[in-house]
């Protein structure tokens, strides 16, 4: 598979940034987690920067839609993030964030849920530094273990999973567990399809970001925060060195609509 070239070098680079410089409809779909907020050891302790937010109100002042995608629930990436924006599609786009309401987004079979919310929980208990997180639509297993535990004990819970009918997917210190056919990148092909737009930019840092990146409509540009994904999109390093892309794509959206 190919690696992400460099983002912000090259001429591929430089014709992504202008595209969406002159775009009358953008949309930027962005992932929360280690993309607009840097990881944390507690994932409650994550927050977007305040530059990054004031950036993001930048961008919609001229004119740029932005969703927020996460493995979180809607409500807690509304709290995180701390900044006003066109929709959020959480728990892996099963519920979206819209107009102020929360809706149902895409299909959930919510008993083949908790009956795979049992199983992993019965193995894990009395475990130390890892820990079950039951979502409204899908489980995360946070691991703090060191290295060789940690691979131990994740692969075991995924088998659990996995028998329970759940996919399973390794990222960065979790294992996400996501029901059949809820995933981003099918939130995000509902989404585009309802959405005037020109111009769609997917950025993500993980695992559960492929599907959204591969769901990209033709023309889409992906943009990869970190190294884990690897694929046809930019790369950047780290949530700074996106937030100061970001500002210089609304910078540039300024300028252009001051002339």
């Amino acid at each position: 598979m190919t690696r992400p070239a460099p983002l912000g070098r090259g001429a591929a680079a430089r014709a992504a940034f202008a595209r969406l410089v002159h775009a009358e409809r953008p949309i930027l779909l962005l992932d929360l987690d280690g993309t607009l907020a840097p990881l944390r050891d507690r994932p409650a302790d994550a927050r977007v920067p305040a530059g990054t937010r004031r950036t993001l109100r930048a961008l919609r002042a001229t004119g740029v839609t932005i969703v927020l995608v996460s493995g979180r629930s809607a409500r807690a990436v509304a709290r995180i993030a701390a900044v006003p924006v066109d929709g959020i599609l959480g728990d892996h786009g099963a519920r979206a964030l819209l107009g102020g309401r929360l809706r149902p987004w895409l299909p959930v079979d919510r008993p083949r849920l908790a009956r795979a919310a049992r199983a992993v929980a019965a193995l894990l208990h009395g475990r130390e530094r890892i820990w079950l997180e039951r979502k409204d639509r899908s489980l995360a297993i946070h691991l703090r273990l060191p290295g060789g535990h940690a691979h131990g004990l994740a692969r075991e819970a995924a088998r659990v999973l996995t028998r329970a009918g759940l996919r399973v997917l390794r990222g960065h210190r979790v294992l996400d567990a996501q029901l059949p056919g809820v995933h981003k990148g099918a939130a995000v092909r509902r989404l585009l399809a309802g959405r005037d737009h020109d111009v769609v930019l997917y950025a993500g840092d993980d695992t559960t970001d492929r599907d959204a990146l591969a769901a990209l409509p033709r023309g889409g540009i992906g943009i990869v925060v970190g190294r884990r994904v690897p694929g046809p999109a930019f790369r950047t390093t780290s949530p700074a060195t996106l937030a100061a892309w970001l500002a210089r794509l609304a910078a540039a959206r300024a300028a252009r609509g001051a002339r």
